[in-house]
């Protein structure tokens, strides 16, 4: 079920995919993407918007096809299906101006663990004319990094440091962070959010954030994205989609009518105690307005935090109603 809430709520319409067009307004575009692994469909028919300016975050579990889709937009497996653009460029033929735009932080970043991290920076410096050395200097002294120290005897966290100082130090329009917080602490992994949005926040440049810490992306992005198993289920402003997602918990005097179950909001029904447990998704108003007119003993809506929708669309095999025609 491909829910976009940013077009349900009517903020914009499904755009034709133009690989050159000027979408000042969009730094990530996907239209039908696909990626195939022998007889494994990675990534199906991903329709992706990401807002300029905006700190979005793609969520799923393992497996899903958040590092697949990454690696598809940077042009460094193509597509098997489908095509995207990334900052009004096409990634199939214009994949190295991407990359030059674009900063990458991976979960395991490849770095010569011989030189040192003084030699590292001067390394890249000399890759990219547009290299802002007054910015790196103040993120090494930040960040405490030792220049003498060799990159293969830093610990995790400041190797993630490191990743992240080279991927801003070419000043980007986009920074792309691929699970850049795993194998980190607790500690380490606010700090280095902390500074990334700090850094970020109101410079116009937009962040793609892909996480399974969940608590971490409520707390830092403002657009989510949900993919699993290849498919993206649910898009938009997060505000928007905690406003439409929502359950009811209800004790009806009787059965619940046939009616209100086929109610395209109504995602899921599942019987608790003496009433039901409703999940409902979209104009969630209009479901609650039906259950207020039935005869009932108890009737209680509840507002749900990021990782209880995520969990209530893809925890379990059977978390979703079949998807109806048009969703």
């Amino acid at each position: 079920m491909n829910r976009d809430i940013n077009s349900r709520a009517g903020a914009h319409p499904d755009r034709v995919f133009q690989g050159h067009s000027p979408a000042q307004d969009i730094a990530i575009e996907t239209r039908n993407l696909g990626r195939m692994f022998g007889d494994v469909q990675a990534v199906v028919d991903l329709n992706l918007s990401v807002p300029a300016g905006s700190i979005f975050g793609l969520i799923g579990p393992n497996g899903a096809g958040k590092t697949t889709t990454i690696k598809m937009l940077l042009g460094l497996i193509q597509p098997t299906a489908g095509g995207a653009s990334v900052l009004g460029r096409d990634i199939l033929t214009d994949s190295l101006w991407i990359r030059s735009r674009v900063g990458y932080v991976m979960e395991t970043q490849a770095m010569y663990g011989y030189l040192t991290v003084g030699e590292t920076l001067s390394f890249c410096r000399r890759l990219y004319p547009r290299w802002n050395d007054e910015l790196v200097r103040g993120y090494c002294k930040s960040f405490g990094l030792p220049l003498e120290r060799k990159v293969g005897k830093l610990s995790k966290g400041m190797k993630t440091q490191l990743a992240l100082i080279l991927a801003l130090g070419p000043d980007p329009d986009l920074l792309i962070l691929d699970e850049p917080t795993s194998g980190l602490d607790p500690v380490r992994r606010h700090e280095f959010l902390t500074t990334v949005i700090g850094e970020i926040a109101g410079t116009g440049k937009t962040v793609f954030l892909s996480s399974h810490q969940l608590s971490e992306v409520e707390r830092v992005c403002d657009h989510i994205g949900i993919i699993n198993r290849g498919t993206l289920i649910l898009s938009g402003s997060l505000d928007q989609i905690k406003a439409q997602e929502k359950k009811v918990r209800i004790i009806t005097q009787g059965a619940l009518p046939e009616e209100i179950m086929r109610m395209p909001q109504v995602r899921k029904v599942e019987p608790e105690g003496a009433g039901y447990l409703i999940s409902i998704s979209g104009a969630v108003d209009a479901v609650i307005d039906r259950l207020r007119a039935l005869p009932h003993s108890f009737l209680e809506t509840i507002d749900m935090n990021l990782e209880e929708i995520f969990m209530d669309y893809v925890g379990a095999p059977d978390s979703c109603k079949t998807p109806r025609e048009g969703e």
